[in-house]
């Protein structure tokens, strides 16, 4: 089952971007740090005037874990930029099929419910 996601004034560019198959990721004015789509304000200058901008959209899985009510494979992923994101692995069946440290790549996921999601693939 997957929770249809929303778009509100705040998330727009993200899902604009996924509409355009790109990952936009919120970077601060002041330093430069680039952090996760729901960042509000800079985690290491705690400043609040961030800016979005387009991710590359590989990464690599940091840890993985199967939902049993899917089933699907669940992932934290450690973006190029530095964010980790916590994502769906398309076309994996089980938590060995990616395990720490395998390369992935960004597929935009639409569930045809609500707005387009990020997922990964694996790159090798």
């Amino acid at each position: 089952m997957t929770i249809p996601a929303t778009r509100d004034d705040a998330s727009a560019p993200f899902f604009d971007g996924l509409t355009r198959g790109r990952l936009m990721l919120r970077s601060c004015i002041h330093c430069g740090h680039v952090s996760r789509p729901d960042t509000i304000s800079c985690s290491s200058c705690h400043s609040d005037e961030l800016t979005w901008i387009a991710s590359s959209g590989q990464g690599a899985v940091v840890s993985t874990i199967v939902d049993p009510t899917g089933p699907m494979v669940l992932a934290l992923v450690e973006l190029s930029e530095g964010p980790w994101i916590a994502s769906r692995i398309l076309r994996a069946e089980t938590a060995r099929d990616a395990p720490a440290g395998t390369p992935v790549r960004l597929e935009v996921l639409d569930t045809g419910h609500g707005e387009p999601i990020p997922a990964f693939v694996r790159t090798q």
